[in-house]
């Protein structure tokens, strides 16, 4: 049975809410999660699926809703390629003055959605949910937990549940995130490093019913290496070099006050034979710190090429002349997303 909402043209979607749904193996959810957000938001919000590659019934249901709904929206990748690229995909079409993100197994209530953007409201730019009761096996708990203490410490933002898939960002969040292997579980901590302000709300988490978690212990492995990947990559945005540059020189530095150690020793007692252990060790500290130091000077000749070529200009809020009102107001560039570009 066809359902009848409102009808939504490009510039209505914008209007307010778009919800990004990645979705793998969710045949028996889609349905559901679908209907719960429309009972939710009616038909005032754009609602993406992005089919990450699924091998089960969740591309026939989804067919099933778009013939109900012209005005839902369906990405399909032909091969399972992750969550990050399958967000990246859905916030490239998103339409919304807000997006949000929601996961297609229901354990996050849709209905929780208007209480991120209330928070969102009070001045933030991007709330992400926290399962403050989550319903899921103790070793999957723990291990979030960990992850968002190891983050928290690390990365600067305290947030309890920094994976959760339910955020809502403003739209111009979204044009200064990175979004590729598994960096989706970083959104705000990337955003955080941005200068964005990024706050969290209690949201109710339910039992998985339907299907299976996609969850892996070796996933909870590879996010704790992804974070000192993100780590690094913000902490030494623009000049990726200078990290290298500056364990060579400590290198050699090292390496070079232990040989002139031996060199003293050998002069002043004519026998280190008791030192060679301690002399492979300098010589290596040199030769070792002289490569990274070339390594991080060469990496800075690439970085300086590129910002040449291409400037990066950080995150900016310009105030501009008079609006036309008889107000200066904050000016937004159309089509880029960014805040200040004319």
């Amino acid at each position: 049975m066809k359902q009848n909402h409102p009808p939504a043209s490009a510039g209505d979607i914008g209007l307010e809410l778009s919800v990004v749904i990645p979705v793998l193996d969710e045949g028996e959810t889609v349905r559901k999660v679908y209907e719960s957000l429309r009972d939710t938001c009616g038909g005032e919000c754009e609602i993406v699926f992005v089919d990450d590659g699924s091998r089960d019934s969740t591309r026939d249901v989804l067919l099933e809703l778009l013939g109900e709904d012209p005005f839902l929206r369906l990405i399909a990748f032909h091969r399972n390629h992750g969550k990050s690229e399958a967000l990246g995909a859905g916030f490239r079409r998103a339409r919304g003055r807000l997006v949000a993100t929601l996961d297609g197994d229901l354990q996050d209530d849709p209905a929780e959605l208007p209480r991120l953007v209330a928070k969102l409201d009070q001045g933030y730019d991007l709330v992400v949910g926290w399962r403050r009761r989550r319903k899921d096996d103790i070793f999957k708990i723990l291990a979030s937990r960990l992850f968002n203490i190891f983050a928290g410490l690390l990365g600067g933002v305290r947030l309890h549940d920094m994976n959760c898939g339910m955020k809502v960002f403003r739209r111009k969040v979204l044009e200064d995130l990175l979004l590729t292997g598994g960096f989706h579980r970083f959104l705000p901590l990337q955003a955080y490093w941005k200068g964005y302000r990024v706050s969290e709300q209690e949201i109710e988490h339910k039992p998985r019913q339907h299907g299976k978690s996609k969850y892996t212990r070796t996933k909870g492995f590879r996010g704790l290496l992804d974070l000192f990947v993100i780590l690094f990559l913000m902490r030494f945005e623009g000049r990726p070099g200078r990290f290298f540059v500056g364990l060579g020189a400590v290198c050699s530095v090292a390496g070079f006050g232990i040989s002139a150690y031996i060199a003293a020793i050998r002069l002043l007692e004519g026998n280190i034979q008791s030192k060679y252990p301690l002399m492979a060790l300098g010589l290596g500290l040199l030769v070792f710190g002289f490569q990274i130091f070339t390594l991080g000077l060469f990496g800075e000749l690439l970085s300086y090429h590129f910002r040449s070529v291409r400037a990066v200009e950080p995150v900016v809020v310009e105030y501009g002349e008079d609006t036309g009102d008889g107000r200066a107001g904050q000016e937004e560039a159309e089509g880029t997303g960014e805040p200040g570009a004319k």
